[in-house]
């Protein structure tokens, strides 16, 4: 018995050492002010024209850069793409020329 009131006189001594504590004004406000910035996530937002105007500048580099590859290649082909030669003469089509005059 006697160790259960030294305890509730601890606990009561306890309370009382709260209750004189100086409460700081401030404390609060910091408290309220964390708690509101934490909240608030701070975002960078564009303006829909900046948006656009990158769009745009980043679609005309990419043509650019298609059009400066592809004016990279070069054939190593010297010959000319179109060959004349006698079909007549390598086909023997004469023969079927010969069949419509019959």
């Amino acid at each position: 018995m006697g160790n259960n009131k030294n305890i509730q006189q601890k606990i009561d001594q306890f309370i009382q050492e709260e209750r004189n504590v100086a409460f700081n004004p401030f404390l609060s406000t910091r408290i309220l002010a964390a708690i509101d910035k934490k909240d608030k996530v701070e975002t960078f937002t564009a303006l829909p024209a900046w948006k656009t105007a990158i769009v745009a500048i980043s679609m005309v580099v990419a043509l650019i850069t298609g059009i400066a590859t592809g004016n990279l290649y070069q054939s190593n082909n010297k010959e000319p793409d179109v060959v004349l030669m006698n079909d007549n003469r390598m086909e023997n089509f004469g023969f079927f020329n010969e069949m419509e005059n019959e």
